[in-house]
C-alpha cells in the first residue's frame, strides 16, 4: 500500500506540478497578451492623437494664413489710400500753382504761343478756339496770334487755362490746355515718382 500511496503522491506532485507549468504558462501568455493588446490600443491612440494633432494644426495654419491675408490686404488697401491722398494734394497744390501762374504776365506770353503752334497744325477756316471765360480778355490777342480767320468761345470744360482748337472739317482737336497738361503729368508722376508709403 505504501507503494500505491507514494505512486498517488507522485501522481498528485506531477499533476500539481503540471498544473503549475500551465498556469505559468497561462499567465505568462496573459501578460504577454494584455501587453500587445495595451500597446496596440497606445498605438492606435497615438496614431488617433496623431491625426487629431494634424487636424488641428492644418486648422490653425489655414485659420492663421486666413488672418495674415486679411491684415495684409487691409495694409495694401491703407497703403493705397495714403499714397492717394499724398497724390491729391501733391496734384491740388500743383492745380493752384498753374492757377496762380495764369495771373502772370509769363501766362499771356504762353497762351499766344500756344494757340500758333495751334494754327500751324490746323489749317482749315473753321478753327474754333476755345479758353476760359476768364481768358476771353485775351480775344483780340488770339486772334492776331493765330493769324488767319477763326472764331474763340469760352470753355467751362478748361478750369486752369490753355487753349484748346478743333477744326471739323479736318476732324481735329489740338489741345494746348493747362488742364490736359496736369492730368499728362499725373500719369508720369504715377508711372515714374516712385513714391512709396510705408506704416
Amino acid at each position: 500500500m505504501p507503494d500505491i500511496v507514494s505512486k498517488t503522491d507522485n501522481f498528485l506532485k506531477a499533476i500539481e506540478k503540471y498544473a503549475a507549468e500551465q498556469r505559468s504558462k497561462l499567465e505568462s501568455e496573459a501578460e504577454d497578451f494584455k501587453e500587445k493588446e495595451l500597446n496596440k490600443a497606445e498605438e492606435d491612440g497615438l496614431k488617433e492623437a496623431y491625426v487629431l494633432l494634424q487636424r488641428k494644426m492644418s486648422a490653425i495654419n489655414t485659420s492663421i494664413a486666413r488672418e495674415l491675408s486679411k491684415a495684409e490686404n487691409a495694409s495694401r488697401k491703407s497703403i493705397f489710400v495714403k499714397r492717394q491722398e499724398i497724390e491729391e494734394k501733391v496734384f491740388a497744390r500743383a492745380k493752384e500753382r498753374l492757377e496762380a501762374y495764369t495771373a502772370t504776365a509769363d501766362y499771356e506770353t504762353k497762351l499766344l504761343t500756344s494757340v500758333k503752334r495751334i494754327a500751324a497744325r490746323l489749317t482749315a477756316d473753321d478753327v474754333v478756339l476755345y479758353v476760359k471765360q476768364r481768358d476771353m480778355k485775351y480775344q483780340q490777342k488770339i486772334l492776331s496770334a493765330f493769324g488767319r480767320n477763326c472764331t474763340v468761345q469760352p470753355s467751362d470744360e478748361i478750369t486752369i487755362g490753355g487753349v484748346t482748337g478743333i477744326s471739323r472739317s479736318m476732324g481735329l482737336l489740338a489741345d494746348e490746355t493747362l488742364d490736359t497738361k496736369l492730368s499728362q503729368q499725373r500719369e508720369w508722376f504715377c508711372e515714374n515718382s516712385g513714391l512709396k508709403v510705408t506704416e
